[in-house]
């Protein structure tokens, strides 16, 4: 990082790097190919001189004297006119030279310093002229406001690099005010009130957030209550999406089903069911609302609680507290000296050490006075000044006028601390502002972002454009500009008065576009972000069009979706796929941002967008494309014109086969993401990109152009990189010249061959030798090699610092390496090694072995029979936490005993496995037979989840007391069990919350004694691919907490009815019926659930809902269903219906559809049969309407000229086939 405290102001180092790229020779070179004078960009030179001389005085004065802010604004917007105006003369370069090169003739071959393009250079005169009038005024102007030359202005030396500090050793002098909270928490309400609302009062900066992050994770409150919820509630006081958050965060399996919700009655509803009978801790956290109607609207459903409920409030207002009633107002004081002091020291020296310095130390303690016991302001200004030694820069920040300057709503000390950033960092800080308050961000992403936006320096010519950035992240993480965020923890986050400066020195250049659209032309607009909704459509963005200079569109994402796919034992770990369908117009794209010509970084990802225009490749500038969760196809040809790409982004674009074939073109990509894509092939030459640093896969082909080999040249790949199709790998030179072992960034590598190829896996054993990686990489993944035996490499010396090793599917391999010798070896996932016969010393190596190993599996070994533990001092595995047994059936002997950590145990589908399971008290989550179990005399202790599998003789354990007696157990998954006999009884214990059957015979003889008893704590039922030839009904009287009732392919299920009796209490959220083949009928008497949905019955006739209230119906694949749905016009508080797969339908009854007053959402699919969609207006209250694959619906629902057209025209949001209208 620069060095001097005050590190420049905000445009220095766009105005360097400007004048840095005047003076290039590709311009210069260009400019004289274009017969232009090189003295236009010497006066534009000049004139940037003479401004950026008084920049540091302006810097200083622009929060105080608007004049002069606006002097910097129209500045900036004329430094941004002349990036724009270089980037296209370099552009026009690069294209040039790309053109030249790809001609084959030598007499076609141009110098471009002798190309002839008159339409380009024809506008260069006139816009460089334009741009020097205008800085021309501003040089003239700077005197007229009293801007001086070099006040302020410090000399710029590199500081070293701060390590990151542990945010739990960084509270200080606050224990006394946890222990008030905690018992105050704990206690039993004194006033009276069922809930009681606790307040934290303080200034901003004072702590309030961080005090209740500790209280909110003390174990002993976490254990106190059942439910836990925080909301960020921010300046915006909004019921319904404050009520949406804590539902979400209560419901956490399935947070997106809250998304489509916007009736503060429905939703509050929900919420009053979730909370009801269980006590609760709510925290509130920043709350600014004044009004005690938003307060008592907000507060309805809270009063079901139990007694001795709890809302911790956090605020900056006294008047706040009165208004929300709290029963007591915790005030948060300022730090002490000495405390404040601690703070301090911990940032601003080493080790928190500051008696080497007693000069500075001094005057450190008159800044900590100055800081007025303000956390946030002692952190801030300690990691501004950390390694500084020079006594004047810390005299400076002690006497510095800026500190008196009004608050606002920003603190002086980050005006202080911003003020002393490098201007580098001033120019990523301030882009930050796209970020919405408590918005979790990728650091990862963001650099790519800064990348694309020109803000990286590579001054240091050893450091790649990445490394740079993560440096200049680093440098904002260590002064408190950023912070690792809670949730997700891999993410990181702007303290609230941060996002604010952010916004501040951004001004009119970042804009969030948040609710609703942009009505305001902002002239100066380069930088948009938004929320993405579920309709985007083009009125909402239309006044982009009057927009000449945008560079980033980028929709925001309300949930946080990681891209990175962890380690896991599973080959194919669960990817979350989004469930909201988003959807842009399509004049959006096509209309509006093919036509922005400076845009430099475009994100699309999650719109259902199924396929790109060409006119993509005009977007020169284009630095960043995000196409995530679309559902292209293919990529056009004209993106391979995209010169100056440089991360091109294809994350789980699932409908994706092939991308463009000269993509070799493309020398500036970088960084290109085809994870979970569906590519068959590479293009040819990727070898040629030379510039990628992450690659994610690569498919090896049977052409000379697409082997590995070409990755010879990509020397500087890192992070994760899969290698699939090495079956295609010709000979062990191929494999060599793909110089795996010389890709030294390399952290993951995936090497797969693919057995259902009908090339023979010939010289696979030399292929894998000869593909050995660097020995810096973490985690190693082998799959489907054909291969009798692994290398040497793999257990050697050459991978010591590996992490994670899965190996899977190696059928013909009959020996183990030794891998019990790589000391940093964490994860091992053996699967599908279908020749492994025993497990011996070979395995462990000498002792110690597995030193580091803390999860270990093996699955699918067909014909391992022995297992030699070897015992030792410590045992083989002195730190396993997790072991995993799975489909090993001629398995026999012993297991490892001395397990001490262990934690997770499971073991299925060992038949011969008789050996006793190892007790370790530590256990939490078991997976083995009945059998097992029933050689103890009681559960593990501590036991919280357990799946019995494989059990014919289940009768007995469920009979006794031996579960009921666990007050731990929380979940219970019984698989592949048969009951051979009627139950007497099932003891269950009354703390259970999950129960889940699957692939389990003949439940009549379980269901009928199950129903009868009391789950007062079940929240979640699910059956799965079962039998069952008697059930008949389900009440719900004795499942007062069921949420949540999954009934999933029941073979025998004829008929259902699903009902609660008057008096009984009922939870139930949502009800699923699905893939169940015999069932005719169903039944819901008197039920109140949120979502229902019938999927792929296919001989269901009748769907009766008798005094049945739901907000949600879907009714998917159900061929023989009849209509009209018998109760559905009863349902008015029914907000979404969607009707899919139902061949047979013909017509809807419109005058039932009337009925449905509180319809919001109404969705049709799959229904080729159905005529006409209604005779009359559909109800007013719908706001979304979707047509799919129905054509006959399709053409009476065309914009305009529809028959049924004056019947829809009043819903704001129409989607036919994805086409928003």
């Amino acid at each position: 990082m620069a060095g001097a405290i005050v590190g420049g102001a905000f445009l220095s180092a766009s105005i360097q790097v400007l004048r840095d790229r005047m003076a290039s020779r590709e311009v210069l070179t260009f400019l004289r190919g274009q017969k232009l004078s090189a003295t236009l960009l010497r006066k534009l030179k000049i004139k940037l001189l003479a401004v950026q001389a008084v920049l540091d005085d302006a810097e200083a004065k622009q929060f105080t004297k608007s004049a002069v802010k606006d002097w910097l604004d129209d500045l900036k917007d004329a430094v941004y006119d002349a990036e724009d105006l270089l980037d296209e003369i370099t552009t026009e370069a690069l294209r040039c030279k790309m053109e030249s090169d790809a001609q084959t003739s030598a007499t076609q071959v141009r110098d471009i310093t002798s190309a002839s393009l008159n339409p380009f250079g024809e506008g260069i005169e006139s816009r460089v002229e334009e741009i020097t009038d205008k800085l021309e005024y501003l040089a003239q102007e700077k005197d007229v406001l009293g801007l001086k030359e070099g006040v302020g202005e410090k000399l710029s030396q590199r500081w070293p690099a701060t390590s990151l500090v542990d945010e739990s050793g960084e509270v200080y002098g606050r224990e006394g005010n946890r222990q008030e909270i905690v018992e105050y928490l704990l206690s039993h309400n004194a006033s009276g009130n069922k809930i009681s609302v606790i307040a934290l009062v303080g200034m901003g900066g004072i702590g309030k957030t961080t005090l209740t992050q500790l209280v909110y994770n003390d174990r002993r409150v976490v254990e106190c209550f059942d439910l836990q919820a925080w909301v960020c509630v921010s300046d915006e006081f909004d019921p319904v999406r404050i009520t949406k958050t804590i539902l979400k965060a209560i419901d956490s399996g399935a947070s997106e089903k809250y998304s489509d919700d916007s009736d503060l009655n429905l939703l509050q509803l929900k919420l009053k069911e979730r909370l009801s009978k269980k006590k609760f801790l709510l925290v509130l956290d920043d709350v600014w609302n004044e009004n005690d109607t938003n307060w008592h609207m907000l507060q309805t459903p809270f009063t079901v609680g139990l007694n001795g409920s709890k809302i911790i409030v956090t605020t900056r207002s006294d008047k706040v507290a009165l208004v929300m009633r709290s029963v007591h107002i915790h005030h948060l004081g300022q730090l002490s000296f000495e405390d404040c002091w601690s703070l301090f020291a911990k940032r601003a020296f080493e080790n928190g050490d500051s008696s080497l310095h007693p000069e500075l130390e001094e005057i450190g303690k008159g800044i900590v006075k100055k800081c007025k016991g303000l956390p946030l302001a002692a952190k801030t200004l300690g990691g501004a000044l950390y390694s500084e030694l020079r006594v004047k820069e810390w005299e400076f920040v002690l006497n510095s006028e800026t500190w008196d300057l009004p608050n606002d709503e920003i603190l002086p000390a980050l005006r202080l601390s911003y003020s002393f950033l490098p201007s580098h960092l001033k120019r990523c800080f301030a882009y930050c502002s796209i970020f919405p308050k408590d918005y979790n961000f990728e650091k990862e992403n963001l650099i790519l972002l800064w990348m694309a936006e020109g803000f990286l320096q590579q001054v240091e010519s050893k450091k790649t454009m990445e490394e740079v950035g993560d440096g200049y992240f680093c440098d904002l993480l260590s002064r408190s500009f950023f912070q690792k965020s809670n949730s997700p923890k891999s993410y990181f986050v702007m303290h609230d008065l941060i996002n604010d400066l952010a916004q501040l020195v951004s001004g009119k250049f970042c804009v969030q576009l948040k609710d609703g659209k942009m009505n305001e032309i902002l002239e100066k607009l380069r930088h948009l972000s938004y929320f993405r909704s579920e309709y985007d459509g083009f009125e909402r963005f239309e006044t982009l069009n009057e927009v000449n200079g945008l560079r980033t569109f980028f929709p925001l994402d309300l949930t946080t979706w990681p891209r990175s796919d962890k380690t896991s034992k599973n080959r194919n770990p669960r990817i979350f796929w989004y469930i909201v369908d988003f959807r842009l117009s399509n004049r959006v794209w096509t209309g509006l941002l093919l036509k922005v010509q400076y845009l430099r970084v475009l994100s699309l990802c999650y719109y259902k967008i199924t396929d790109l225009s060409d006119s993509i490749g005009n977007l020169k500038h284009l630095r960043y494309l995000d196409l995530t969760y679309t559902f292209i196809e293919r990529l056009p040809e004209s993106v391979c014109s995209l010169y100056n790409l440089q991360t091109l982004i294809l994350y789980f674009c699932r409908y994706l086969v092939e991308l463009p074939k000269m993509m070799c073109k493309m020398i500036s990509l970088r960084h290109l993401d085809i994870r979970h894509s569906k590519v068959k092939e590479m293009p040819s030459h990727m070898g040629q990109l030379k510039s990628l640093q992450k690659l994610s896969n690569y498919r090896v082909g049977k052409e000379s152009r697409t082997r590995v080999g070409e990755l010879r040249e990509l020397s500087h790949i890192g992070g994760s990189l899969v290698i699939q199709e090495l079956q295609n790998v010709v000979d062990a030179k191929d494999a060599s010249e793909a110089n795996l072992v010389g890709k030294r960034y390399l952290d993951d590598l995936e090497l797969e061959w693919n057995r259902d190829s009908d090339v023979e896996q010939n010289g696979a054993d030399i292929v894998l030798n000869n593909l050995q990686p660097h020995s810096n990489l973490k985690r190693l993944t082998i799959y489907e090699y054909g291969g009798s035996k692994f290398p040497d490499w793999l257990g050697g010396p050459s991978i010591l610092n590996m992490v994670s090793l899965r190996l899977w599917h190696c059928k013909n391999v009959s020996t183990f390496p030794p891998l019990g010798q790589l000391p940093s070896l964490k994860h091992l996932y053996i699967w599908g090694l279908g020749e492994i016969e025993r497990v011996g010393a070979e395995f462990y190596g000498t002792e110690p072995s597995f030193v580091s190993l803390k999860a270990l599996s093996f699955q699918n070994m067909p014909v391992w029979k022995e297992w030699l533990c070897l015992g030792g001092q410590g045992g083989e595995f002195p730190r396993l936490k997790e072991l995993y047994i799975k489909d090993c059936p001629k398995l026999i002997g012993d297991l490892p005993t001395h397990l001490p950590f262990l934690t997770t145990l499971e073991i299925k589908e060992c038949e011969q496995l008789v050996a006793p399971l190892p007790r370790v008290s530590a256990i939490r989550k078991l997976t083995t037979r009945s059998c097992d179990i029933s050689r103890w005399k009681e559960l593990l202790p501590l036991l919280q989840d357990l799946s019995i599998t494989n059990s014919e003789s289940l009768e007995s354990l469920l009979e006794e007391g031996m579960l009921q007696s666990n007050t731990c157990l929380r979940e219970l998954k019984i698989k592949d069990c048969s009951f051979s006999r009627p139950l007497c009884r099932v003891c269950l214990p009354i703390t259970l919350k999950s129960l889940y059957i699957v692939e389990c015979k003949k439940l009549e003889f379980l269901l009928p004694e199950f129903l009868k008893c009391y789950h007062p704590s079940l929240a979640s039922f699910r059956i799965f691919r079962s039998t069952c030839n008697s059930l008949s009904s389900f009440p719900l009287g004795n499942f007062p907490s069921l949420t949540y009732l999954d009934i999933c392919d029941l073979k025998g299920l004829e008929s259902l009815s699903i009902s609660i009796s008057e008096g009984d209490v009922t939870s139930l959220h949502k009800l699923n019926i699905k893939m169940c083949p015999n069932l005719v009928s169903i039944e819901l008497v008197a039920l109140d659930v949120s979502q229902y949905s019938i999927f792929n019955c296919k001989n269901l006739k009748w769907l009766l809902l008798n005094a049945t209230c739901f907000q949600s119906l879907t009714i998917e694949g159900c061929p023989e269903l009849i209509f009209p749905i018998q109760g559905l016009q009863g349902l008015s508080s029914l907000a979404s219906l969607k009707i899919s797969d139902l061949p047979n339908l013909m017509s809807l009854d419109s005058s039932e559809i009337q009925l449905l007053t509180s319809l919001e959402k109404l969705e049709i699919c799959d229904c080729p049969k159905l005529q006409f969609l209604t005779e009359e207006q559909l109800p007013t209250n719908l706001s979304v309407l979707t047509v799919q694959n129905c054509p006959l619906l399709k053409d009476r629902c065309k914009f305009w000229t529809g028959e049924d057209w004056h019947h829809i025209a009043h819903i704001p949001h129409i989607v036919i086939d994805d086409q928003v209208l």
